[in-house]
Parts: C-alpha cells; structure tokens; sequence
C-alpha cells in the first residue's frame, strides 16, 4: 500500500513538471507576470523610438530582443505571437515615421528589418521548442530513474570530480545543490568494510581501460546498510579513458534473496522432518503387524502351558508360529535397510497360492477375534513369478487387515473376506482381495494411495502408499475399485518370468 501511494505520489510530480513545462514555466506561474510587463514596456519603449525616428534609422530591429525576453516566459505559441506583434509594431511605425514611407530604400530597410525579426522568432522557437523536448526527456528519464532506483554516474580521473543524476544523490544521500559530487563523497558512503575493494576496483579500471560490475554496501548517516550495484564502461576519448554507468539500488532485491534463502532453509528443515516422519510410520506400520503375531501367540503359549490347560504340542506349534512372525519382522527391517542404502530386491521363484494361504494362515486367530470369514479362489496349475516373498507378503497382509478393518461395524450380515489368484491373458498373474464393508466412493479412491490419506479413526495413512510401491517395484500394479453389490476390491498384478527378464 505505501509503495502504490509514493508511486502515485511520485507520478503526480512528474505529470505537474510535465504540464508546467508546457506552460512555459520554469518555477511558478507567477513569474510569467514581470516577464510579460518587461516585454509590454520594451515593446513600448520600442515603437516610441521608432516612431520618432526617421525612416534611415533601422531601430525595430532592438525587436530581436523582445523576442529573446519572450523566450524565457512563454513557449512556442506565446513566442510566436509575441514576434507577429513586434512586426505589427515595425510596420506601423514605419508608417508614422518622420520621411517618405513608400521610399525605394525606407522600404528595403524595413523589409530587412521585418525579415530579421521573423527569423529570429523561428530560431527562438526552435531553439526553445528544442529545450522543451530536451527537458521533458529529462524529466522522463528522472522519474525512470526513480522507479527503478538507478542513478547515472560518469568521470574522467579515479580521484577528481564525477558527474551525478538526482536518483545518484538520493541513492548515496546527499542534496543535489550541496556540493560537486567526487569520488570522495562516494567513497564516504561506502560501508568501511568495501571501502579498500571499491578504490582497487576503481584503480584497476582506469589502469586497464575496461569497465567493470561491483556490487558493495552503503553505510548511511542513520546507521543503516543498504547494497548498490556499480556497472560501468570504459569509453576513449581523444586516448583519455573515460567512464559512464549506472548506480543501482538493490537492496530490496537482495533482502528478498535473503528472506527466499531463510524461507528455503526452513522448508528444507521442515521437509527433513517430514521425510523421517514418514520414515517412521513406514517402519511403525510395516513391524507392528508381526509384532502383533508375536504377542498374540505369546499369550497364546502362556495358556497352553497353564497347569489347567498344559498341552505341549499345541505350545510348541504356537512358538513356531512366534519365530515365524519374529523371523518376519526381522526380514522388514531387512528390507528397509535395503531401501535405504538402494540394495536390490531379494527375488526369488513365488507361488502365489502358497504366498495366499500363508498369509490366510497368518491371520486366522486374528481374524477369527473379529468374527470375520476367509474364503479363497484359487486359481489352478498357476506358474511361479519372480518377486520378494516378503515384501509381497507384507502387501497382501495388509490389503487383508484393511479389509477385515473396513467390515467392523458390519451388522445382520456376514463379514467375508474374499481372497485368490488368476492368470492374465498377458501372463501376468493377479491377487485380489475384496471385503463386505462399505464400499469406496470415487473421491475416496483417488486418494487413498496417497501418503498419510486414511479412512480410519486412528491410521497413519501409510500402508496402502507403501504397498503400491512394492507392488510397482516389482513391475506390477495395484488399484481399487467399488465391489458389487457392496464392499471394496482391491487388485495388483505381477508380472511374468519374461515380462521380468526384459
């Protein structure tokens, strides 16, 4: 809002100068006033003379300075009428002069005298339709100057006087009118720190005749610092170097860059924070499931080798099971180690139904305490497909849980989770799994492999982004679709030996 006010404010100065010179004026209107009485007495005084002269004394020609006074209070139409009224007084004069006013050379000698007065009308004008021009681009190239912050400087000698525009003095403080400007009042304002650099700079220039581009800081009577671009060129002038260029004020330029920096450190912090916490959930969500195994089974021994429930067998199946998930949740560490230092996949000759009815196996007593049913269809004779038995089990664990999840507040219907298989018509082979819940809306599927998007109360948003990228690292695809009549479907692909190998 101020920047608008200043710039408004400063174009309202400008157009006022502007429209002020076309007026004539130089100062204030009032001064036209003692101009135009000094050209009314000296016409006057004029055509007295004139008109008491006789005719062989040329005296109108003392129009010419009329004419030159004009110059100074009007513009070019003000001059113009100001010379048709000085021949109007020529010709009237030489009328009532003493002598014969129809002699051949009176008449000669007042043609000349006409003649002289209108050419020195046209010079006037010229010249002072010229100056007008000349000043309304400089008032034009002033307030360019201004907008921009950049000022003209130029000299001949590293030490002597310099040559300054309005917008330089602004840029470095000083009044126009106080004083020349030197290299001495530059150097004064230069920061004590960029003093030494800004004379070497300068020295070096003229000794090699080159210009050159600086970049220092001012430090200003009010104590504050501000950053000015320096970029000039060397110009020969009869084998003397000389230099021209530009005084840029870019202290605003360079606070943004500052501010730009800061603002990128912090999002690079804030986006390092980001990057572990997702690192985190990653880790939390992909351990917890075998953790949960081995808990689970943990009390479940503890019962069978109660005194009351003591059954050896059954213990010792259970423990087999707890090694098994410990084993399992040591090989997802594993693999995000892989992850992070980018080691390979570790592939292998997978069966998809043995993989299935592992994971069916995994989950029976924790679907079983949410009163939820498995049944699967498997397809026969399929061929084995190269993948990461891990990883891929750990994706179709979590598509079940999802599933069962997505039926918990199912009620007067049965909660069936539908696994199996099926070979493409490309070779590929595809596992889905679809519950009996209620269902996804298209919003929903838009989003929901997007990291930390979760339809649970409770979920980090995790799993599913986790397992597209398993399942796309492997070469395959995974995608969500609406189960009919009700419930969500849930599919990815893998591909084939050969689609693997090329």
């Amino acid at each position: 809002m101020h920047g608008t006010l200043e710039r408004r404010r400063s174009g309202l100065i400008f157009f006022g100068r502007r429209e002020q010179m076309r007026q004539g004026l130089y100062d204030r209107e009032s001064a036209r006033v003692p101009f135009t009485i000094g050209i009314f007495v000296l016409a006057i005084v004029i055509f007295a003379i004139d008109a008491k002269t006789p005719l062989e004394v040329s005296v109108c020609v003392l129009y010419v300075f009329v004419v030159l006074l004009a110059s100074v209070a009007y513009r070019w139409t003000g001059i113009v009428l100001v010379g048709l009224g000085c021949e109007i007084l020529t010709l009237t004069a030489h009328l009532i002069s003493p002598g014969d006013p129809w002699a051949h050379w009176s008449l000669l000698d007042r043609a000349i005298s006409v003649v002289g007065i209108a050419m020195s009308t046209l010079l006037v004008v010229r010249n002072r339709v010229a100056t007008d021009a000349l000043r309304e681009s400089e008032a034009y190239l002033a307030e360019a100057q201004q907008l921009s912050r950049t000022g003209s400087i130029g000299w001949r000698d590293p030490r002597a006087e310099q040559f300054w525009s309005r917008e330089t003095y602004r840029i470095y403080q000083y009044e126009p009118d106080a004083a020349k400007p030197t290299f001495a009042m530059m150097i004064a304002r230069t920061h004590p720190e960029d003093r030494k650099l800004v004379e070497q700079t300068i020295d070096t220039a003229f000794r090699n005749r080159a210009g050159f581009e600086l970049e220092y800081r001012l430090l200003m009577p009010d104590g504050t610092t501000r950053f000015v671009q320096l970029v000039t060129r060397a110009e020969d002038q009869a084998g003397r170097v000389s230099f021209v260029g530009a005084v840029m004020d870019i202290t605003a330029a360079r606070r943004s860059a500052d501010e730009l920096q800061r603002v990128q450190s912090d999002f690079a912090r804030v986006s390092r924070a980001t990057t572990m916490g997702q690192l985190v959930a990653s880790i939390a969500h992909e351990i917890n499931q075998p953790l949960t195994g081995v808990v689970t089974n943990s009390h479940t021994v503890l019962h069978w080798l109660n005194d009351r429930t003591l059954n050896l067998d059954k213990a010792r199946v259970t423990s087999e099971r707890i090694l098994r998930d410990g084993e399992r949740a040591s090989g997802v560490i594993r693999r995000i180690q892989g992850l992070l230092t980018k080691t390979p996949l570790q592939t292998g000759d997978i069966d998809i139904n043995g993989l299935i009815g592992e994971v069916v196996e995994l989950l029976q007593t924790e679907l079983r305490s949410r009163d939820v049913a498995v049944q699967t269809e498997l397809a026969p004779a399929l061929p084995r497909f190269p993948g990461d038995s891990i990883q891929l089990q750990q994706v179709l664990l979590n598509l079940a849980i999802n599933g069962a999840d997505a039926m918990s507040d199912v009620t007067g219907s049965p909660k069936l989770l539908l696994i199996g298989s099926r070979l493409e018509s490309d070779g590929d082979g595809l596992i889905f799994v679809r519950d009996h819940g209620t269902g996804l809306d298209q919003e929903t599927i838009d989003k929901i492999f997007d990291p930390f998007f979760s339809t649970k109360a409770k979920g980090m948003g995790m799993g599913l982004a986790i397992c597209r990228s398993i399942v796309e690292a492997h070469g395959g695809r995974l995608w969500a679709s609406p189960a009919e009549p009700h419930g969500a479907l849930f599919q990815f692909t893998l591909p084939g030996k050969a689609d693997a190998d090329a």
